[in-house]
C-alpha cells in the first residue's frame, strides 16, 4: 500500500438466522503465525468442525496432526512441519443463544453445532523475504481436510489448501489476528455481512482481497462454475454483492440456496512493502428455512465526511471534525447489544438505548491533526434471538486522504468547428469527485467521477472560451484551475472528386462550406485566382483540375485539390432479339453495357431467382436503361410483336431410361403455354405409376423409386392451352431397357 494505514480493529460479520443442517465435518479454517522472540515463531492452524458430521470423521479432529510445508522461496525447508492440538481446543462456538447450547448437534440436539480446533508449534526462521507456509489438507493417519461434496460453486470438492507468507528480512513480524469466529450460516434473500476481523498488533497497513481456492492435491486453482468466480463466489441478484478492499467488509444478498466456497486473503504492508499474507477459507451455507432476520446498521447524519460503500467515511487532511449516527433496522424487534471495539482514543462514541430493540450510536472525532491513512473501528452487534442468535461485527473506516490536486491539459485542437479535447488529471482526494466547469461565473457542466485510486484522468471536451474548473471531494477537499481554449488548427476538408457524363451540359462545381459563414476561393492549378466556382464543359470526355481554399474564423483548409472527370456514355445492348414467340411465353431479359439496369414497362416486368422477365400476351416493347459505375446512362429497346397461338402436341411411343442422356424420360411434347395440364401413366393392370401437372416434367420409368418392368404402359392426357384449345388423348408407350 502506498500510504500508512492505521488499523484499530477489523471485523468479521456473522449472521445465524437459519435453522439448518450440514454433513461436512470441516467448515473451513485459517493459517496464522506469531513472532515469539529472536528467530522463533509460532505457526497456528485453526479448523472449524461441523458437529453434525459423521462421528468417526469429526472425532479425528481431536487426534489430528496437521502437516505443513515450509518454503524459503523455491527451497523446501520442511516437508512435514507437524502441528499439535492446543490445550483446551475443541471448544464449542455454536451460533445459539445460551439457553439452547445443550440442544446443538455438539450435545446430541438438532441445532447447528460448531467446534473450534487450534493446532500449532514453534519453528525457527532465519531472515528471508520469501517464507511461505502451506497447509495441503494433510491431517495425519491417512486423513485429509477434504472439502464438502455439497459445495455448489466449484466443479469438484478437492482437498483444502491454504497458505501464509512472511518477510522477516528487515525485522520480525506477526500476522494479523482474526478476531471473529466464522460460523457461516446465512439466509436467502436477506441482506448479510461478513468480515473476518483482522487486527494487527504491529500497526502494519492491511489490504483485503478475495482469492481463488487451491486444490491441495495439485496446488492449482480450483475451477469455479460459471458465473461464479473467486471474486464473485456467491449467487446473488445483480448488484447484490459488494466487497471492500479497505476493511474487508463483504455485503451480499444471496438469492439461491447454496454452499459457496469463499477464500479471503489479508496482506500486510510496512512502509509500502508487502511483508506477509494470511488466508481464511470458509464454506458459506445459504438456507431457506430461516428463523430470525438480522438487524441492519445504517449510517446517517454525517457531517465533515462523505460515506462510500463498505462503511468508509472519507475526509481530507485538515478536516476539523467528523460526526455521524448509526441506527438499526431491527425487523424482529429482538433485544440488541452493541459493543464498540478499537474506537480511537481521542474519539467519542456513545451507545444510547443499549440492550433494547433500537440502540443508537453517536460517533464524534476531532480529526484536524490526523495523518493520511485508514482508521477503522468496529461494532459488535448481537441480536439476542433464540434459538439462533444473530451476531455481526461491522467495520467503520475513517479514510483520511490528501486533498485533490488537478492539472488541465488540452489534448486536441478545435479546427474551428468542434470542441477541444480536455484531460483533467486529478491526484488524491477520494470518490466521488465533483468536477465543476464554469465560464463567466456560470456553471457550464458538472461531472461526477466515481473512479477509485489516487490518480484519475477524466476526459472532457469544450468549445473556445475562458474557463475555471473546480474539483471537490468534500468542502475542504477542493482544488481549481483556470484555462483558455482558443480556436486553432486547420479546417479538415478532404480532396474533392466529381464525375460527369458527356452531354450533361455546362455545370458549375458545387462545394458546400464546412460551416455556415465559411468562405471559398478558387484557383487554377497554376495558382491563378478564379472569380468563382469553375464550370465544367461536358461536350467531350476530359479531366479537369483546380483547387480551392476554405477559410473559417482563424482556420484555413490550405489548398484542396478538385478533380472533375467527364466520362463517356455507356453503350446499352439488349441480348434479347425480336423473334416469333408463343402466346404466354416468359422471356428472361438480358443486357450489357452497364452496372445497373432498370426495365420498362414497370408494370409488366417481373423478377424471380432467374432474373427479370416478361410474360408476352400482346405485342410489347421492352425498354432498358443501363447505368455505369459513374452514373452515366444509355437506353435501348426491343419489340415482341410476332405472337403465335402455339397449341400443338406430339406423342412419343417409346423411351429408354438407362441414364445415357438420350431419351431417358417420357413426356408429351408441347408447343405453347398451358392453362391446365395433367398426365397420368398406368401399368398394364391399370395401376397409376406416374402423375404430373407440369408439362416439362418427364417420367423416368420408376415407381416409388424402383425401376419399372419393361413393356407397354398407358397414359391419359388432359390439357388446355392459354389460347383456349383443349386436348384429351389416350395412348401407350413402350419402356425399353
Amino acid at each position: 500500500m502506498s500510504r500508512l494505514v492505521r488499523i484499530f480493529l477489523l471485523s468479521f460479520t456473522l449472521l445465524f438466522p437459519a435453522l439448518c443442517s450440514r454433513a461436512s465435518h470441516i467448515f473451513g479454517g485459517e493459517l496464522l503465525y506469531t513472532h515469539l522472540s529472536g528467530s522463533l515463531y509460532r505457526v497456528s492452524l485453526t479448523l472449524y468442525g461441523d458437529c453434525q458430521a459423521d462421528y468417526s470423521l469429526f472425532n479425528q479432529l481431536y487426534s489430528a496432526r496437521p502437516r505443513l510445508e515450509v518454503w524459503d522461496g523455491n527451497v523446501l525447508v520442511r516437508d512435514s512441519f507437524v502441528l499439535k492440538l492446543n490445550p483446551g481446543s475443541g471448544i464449542e462456538v455454536s451460533p445459539v443463544c445460551p439457553g439452547q447450547l445443550s440442544n446443538t448437534f455438539c450435545n446430541g440436539g438438532t441445532l447447528p453445532g460448531v467446534k473450534q480446533f487450534v493446532y500449532s508449534d514453534t519453528i525457527s526462521l532465519h531472515p528471508s523475504f520469501r517464507w511461505k507456509f502451506i497447509f495441503k489438507g494433510v491431517l495425519g493417519d491417512g486423513y485429509n481436510a477434504g472439502r464438502s461434496d455439497n459445495i455448489t460453486n466449484i466443479n469438484s470438492p478437492t482437498i483444502m489448501q491454504i497458505e501464509a507468507s512472511l518477510d522477516n528480512q528487515a525485522g520480525e513480524n506477526s500476522s494479523p489476528i482474526y478476531s471473529t469466529i466464522p460460523t457461516p450460516y446465512y439466509c436467502i434473500n436477506i441482506l448479510q455481512q461478513y468480515n473476518h476481523g483482522a487486527t494487527d498488533a504491529d500497526g502494519d497497513s492491511l489490504a483485503f482481497s478475495l482469492v481463488p481456492a487451491l486444490n491441495g492435491s495439485s496446488g492449482m486453482n480450483v475451477t469455479y462454475i460459471y458465473p461464479r468466480t473467486a471474486t464473485a463466489p456467491l449467487g446473488t441478484a445483480a448488484g447484490g454483492f459488494l466487497f471492500n478492499s479497505v476493511n474487508g467488509q463483504m455485503t451480499f444478498t444471496p438469492n439461491l440456496v447454496q454452499d459457496a466456497l469463499v477464500v479471503n486473503r489479508v496482506s500486510e504492508y510496512r512502509n509500502g512493502v508487502l511483508i506477509g499474507t494470511t488466508e481464511r477459507e470458509m464454506a458459506f451455507i445459504v438456507q431457506n428455512n430461516c428463523d430470525g432476520i438480522p438487524p441492519v446498521a445504517n449510517v446517517s447524519s454525517i457531517t465533515g465526511g462523505i460515506l462510500t460503500p463498505g462503511n468508509v467515511i472519507n475526509i481530507c487532511v485538515g478536516q476539523p471534525n467528523v460526526d455521524f449516527t448509526i441506527t438499526l433496522d431491527n425487523p424482529d424487534g429482538d433485544v440488541t447489544d452493541i459493543t464498540p471495539v478499537n474506537v480511537p482514543s481521542t474519539a467519542t462514541l456513545m451507545v444510547s438505548y443499549n440492550h433494547t430493540a433500537a440502540p443508537v450510536v453517536n460517533f464524534s472525532w476531532a480529526t484536524g491533526g490526523l495523518a493520511v491513512g485508514h482508521y477503522t473501528f468496529y461494532l459488535n452487534i448481537k441480536n439476542n434471538h433464540c434459538p439462533l442468535v444473530n451476531t455481526q461485527t461491522v467495520a467503520y473506516t475513517i479514510n483520511v486522504a490528501y486533498p485533490p490536486t488537478m492539472q488541465v491539459k488540452q489534448t486536441s485542437v478545435t479546427n474551428c468547428i468542434h470542441p477541444a479535447g480536455i484531460d483533467y488529471t486529478i491526484n488524491y482526494g477520494f470518490a466521488p469527485r465533483n468536477i465543476i466547469v464554469m465560464e463567466s461565473g456560470s456553471v457550464v457542466k458538472t461531472i461526477i467521477d466515481n473512479t477509485a485510486g489516487d490518480t484519475v484522468v477524466v476526459k472532457d471536451s469544450l468549445p473556445p472560451g475562458n474557463y475555471t474548473v473546480i474539483v471537490r471531494s468534500d468542502m475542504l477537499c477542493v482544488d481549481s484551475a483556470s484555462f483558455t481554449i482558443s480556436d486553432s488548427g486547420s479546417l479538415p476538408v478532404s480532396p474533392v472528386t466529381v464525375s460527369y457524363c458527356r452531354g450533361d451540359g455546362s455545370l458549375p462545381i458545387v462545394i458546400v462550406p464546412i460551416m455556415p459563414g465559411a468562405t471559398i476561393n478558387w484557383f487554377n492549378t497554376d495558382s491563378t485566382p478564379l472569380p468563382g466556382a469553375p464550370v465544367v464543359n461536358t461536350s467531350s470526355e476530359n479531366v479537369f483540375s483546380w483547387y480551392f481554399i476554405e477559410d473559417y474564423r482563424v482556420c484555413s483548409s490550405g489548398p484542396v485539390p478538385v478533380t472533375a472527370t467527364v466520362h463517356r456514355l455507356p453503350h446499352a445492348v439488349l441480348l434479347n432479339l425480336p423473334q416469333t414467340i408463343c402466346y404466354g411465353d416468359a422471356i428472361y431479359l438480358q443486357a450489357t453495357g452497364g452496372t445497373q439496369y432498370t426495365w420498362e414497362p414497370v408494370s409488366d416486368v417481373k423478377h424471380d431467382t432467374g432474373g427479370y422477365y416478361i410474360e408476352v400476351l400482346t405485342p410489347v416493347t421492352v425498354v432498358v436503361h443501363a447505368t455505369d459505375e459513374f452514373g452515366c446512362k444509355d437506353t435501348t429497346s426491343v419489340t415482341f410483336s410476332d405472337i403465335q397461338d402455339c397449341c400443338r402436341f406430339s406423342y412419343p411411343n417409346a423411351f429408354t431410361p438407362n441414364n445415357d442422356g438420350n431419351n431417358d424420360g417420357f413426356r408429351i411434347v408441347t408447343w405453347g403455354n398451358m392453362r391446365d395440364y395433367s398426365l397420368t401413366i398406368f401399368n398394364r393392370w391399370g395401376q397409376p405409376v406416374f402423375f404430373t401437372a407440369d408439362p416439362k416434367k418427364a417420367w423416368d420409368g420408376t415407381f416409388h423409386g424402383e425401376p419399372c418392368d419393361i413393356g407397354t404402359y398407358y397414359y391419359y392426357l388432359k390439357a388446355e392451352c392459354l389460347t383456349g384449345p383443349k386436348e384429351w388423348h389416350k395412348g401407350d408407350v413402350i419402356l425399353i431397357r
